[in-house]
């Protein structure tokens, strides 16, 4: 990872391999994040997005993930455990209103009162309920698949604001 041309870039070489940035090490509750992903990735199924609620133990979490390919999933990681997939019975979801190969994407994602909800260029994706996690760090993250130097992603124009109270 490193700044450059004015983004934060996530180089991943290894193959089914995941990096994580925080922005900083506040505990964030109800929040929307957005940030604005520029895919250079020459792998179709390197997965991207956002990352909440991600506590002292690094793996327990929520992540928001897309691919160029139109999938995307909610899920949840948690020490110990496999990760589940909130969304499409555990299994990545396709959807249209997300590009396929667009040059970048506006992801954004509510974690709060018990609802994760994904965004992509403005347009509701999916929803879901799980309150396992209330709170914590937020980050950005990219995730290889089975091309090596497959997954290049820049992130930009990171935003975090409250959600409104229930």
């Amino acid at each position: 990872m490193e700044y450059t041309d004015g983004g934060l870039r996530f180089l991943v070489h290894q193959t089914l391999f995941y990096v994580w940035s925080n922005p900083d090490d506040k505990d964030y509750t109800n929040v929307h994040i957005e940030v604005t992903a520029k895919n250079n990735s020459s792998d179709p199924n390197a997965a991207f997005g956002i990352i909440c609620n991600q506590g002292v133990i690094d793996t327990n979490l929520y992540y928001f993930a897309i691919t160029s390919s139109g999938e995307y999933a909610i899920a949840k990681g948690s020490v110990a455990l496999e990760d589940v997939f909130l969304t499409n019975n555990d299994q990545w979801g396709k959807s249209d209103l997300i590009a396929k190969n667009a040059a970048s994407y506006r992801i954004g994602a509510d974690c709060g009162n018990g609802t994760l909800t994904l965004y992509v260029d403005g347009q509701k994706i999916d929803s879901v309920q799980d309150s396992s996690y209330s709170s914590d760090l937020v980050a950005l993250f990219a995730w290889s698949d089975e091309v090596e130097n497959g997954t290049d992603v820049t992130f930009d124009d990171f935003a975090i604001t409250r959600l409104p109270s229930p």
